[in-house]
């Protein structure tokens, strides 16, 4: 399936139709799923009907209540560690992105503002 292809819209409805046929699957009602998760009744039915988004804390409180927590690393594998993400020195694994010193736009530099210049004894430019 092409994700890429679809709309964010249509990709929240799809996901809400598998949750609703994990739920059938366990044979739960919604509000026994609800009750199970520690959610709101209105969470589920808008998680299943895929027109609402909820939050990622409720998503993960009902993938436990439905013994599917265990379904996070096929939704988001950990991903491999590549060369150019560890540091060199010591390699550690990087805390952030920065763009190397050849990357990085030039500084226009400093220039003084005209009052300023004109309050100095400067000239204008």
């Amino acid at each position: 399936m092409d994700f890429d292809r679809r709309s964010n819209a249509a990709i929240l409805e799809m996901i809400g139709k598998r949750f609703l046929q994990a739920r059938l699957n366990e044979g739960l009602e919604q509000q026994e799923l609800a009750d199970k998760a520690g959610v709101n009744v209105s969470t589920v039915q808008g998680l299943e009907g895929g027109k609402r988004s909820v939050g990622m804390l409720k998503v993960l409180a009902i993938m436990r209540a439905l013994g599917k927590l265990h379904e996070i690393d096929n939704f988001m594998p950990e991903p491999p560690i590549k060369s150019a993400s560890l540091l060199t020195t010591r390699n550690e694994k990087r805390k952030r992105v920065s763009k190397t010193k050849g990357d990085k736009e030039p500084s226009p530099g400093f220039t003084w503002n005209k009052q300023i210049r004109k309050s100095h004894g400067g000239k204008g430019k």
